[in-house]
Formats: structure tokens, sequence, C-alpha cells
């Protein structure tokens, strides 16, 4: 590409020469935007949650003084309601995590750990308790997937070195203080990436 400049005898060309200071500044004011319309977007849920609370209550002390009972009931039968969409939600939420954790776990040399979670959901042999959302029967079902499709796991043994260490031994990834040192202009553009 025409804008890619070369980086030669490990220094940038004056084109790709980026003021750091000034992209610090900018992302450490992005980071104070963002912090504040979060606490300003917590503060207008809290009053909208007051107002609503305020209003259900007149609402239904209107109802009760006027011996409205059967409007009463519906408004309680709807809370009701309300309230086991809730917990369902958060219990197939619950079970969907301790799932995954649980998979991961096992499958540590899985290619993709999505895939076997979904394999092992097909599989049937998953018990759930609706009551607790414990999960029964993983391992078995997990013992299954790997026989069945193997190929979702990593199953080649090689022996010897591999990419500069022996085998099992795996190169830490640098730390961000590293890759700083090495090269602030990458650091800072990537996090600008994020950003935007």
């Amino acid at each position: 590409m025409e804008n890619d400049k070369q980086i030669e005898d490990g220094k940038p060309s004056e084109e790709v020469t980026i003021d750091v200071n000034a992209l610090a500044t900018r992302v450490e004011q992005l980071e104070s935007s963002n912090g504040r319309l979060l606490d300003e977007s917590k503060n207008w849920k809290e009053k909208y949650q007051g107002l609503k609370t305020s209003v259900d209550s007149e609402q239904e002390t209107k109802l009760a003084e006027n011996e409205q009972w059967k409007e009463l009931l519906e408004i309680e039968k709807n809370k009701v309601h309300e309230l086991g969409d809730k917990v369902k939600n958060l219990t197939t939420t619950s079970v969907q995590k301790d799932l995954q954790f649980k998979v991961a776990s096992l499958a540590k040399d899985a290619h993709n750990v999505d895939d076997v979670i979904t394999s092992i959901s097909r599989t049937g042999l998953l018990e759930i308790d609706k009551e607790t959302g414990s999960i029964a029967r993983i391992e078995e079902a997990y013992n299954k997937v790997r026989e069945e499709k193997p190929y979702l796991f990593n199953t080649s043994k090689k022996s010897g070195m591999s990419m500069g260490s022996p085998d099992g031994m795996v190169p830490r990834d640098k730390t961000l203080d590293e890759k700083i040192e090495e090269n602030p202009n990458d650091v800072l553009a990537g996090v600008l990436k994020n950003l935007v």
C-alpha cells in the first residue's frame, strides 16, 4: 500500500512517526469520557428504577383504595411472571457458564472448545437439574465426543524441538512492558484500534 512506509535501520521514516504523547493524552481523555458516561448511565438507570417503583406503588395504592382487586391481582401475576423469567434466564446463563468452564478444563487440547461444547450438548447424555442448575454426566459426554470426533482435538504428538524449545515447553507471551519497550508505536496503535 502507498500509505505503509518501510522502516529502515530500525527507525521509522518521518511520515510514520507518531506523536506518542499526543496519542497517550487522547487515550486518557477517551478513558475519562468513557468512565463519566458509564457513571451517568448508572445514575439515570437508578433514577428510572426509583421512579418506576414509585409510580407502580402509587398505582397499586389507588387500586386498593378503590377495591379493584382484579387489577391488583393482574399486576401481581405480571410481577411473578417477570421474576420467573429473570430466574429462568439467570439459571440458563449459569448452566451455560458452568458447562463452558467444565468442558474447557477437560478439553485442554481441543482446537475450539465451543465446537466441543456444541458436540457434547448434542450427545443427549447431559442431565441438567432444573432446580439446582447442576449438570451431570459431563465427563461421559466428553469422552463420547472425544471418541467419535477426534478431529476436534489436537492428537498429533511431536518429538524433539518445537519453535526453538523442547516439546511441552510453550514460549511465554511478552509482557506489556516488554512490548512497549520493543515497539511503543505498535502497542499504542493497537490500543487506539481497540478504542475506535
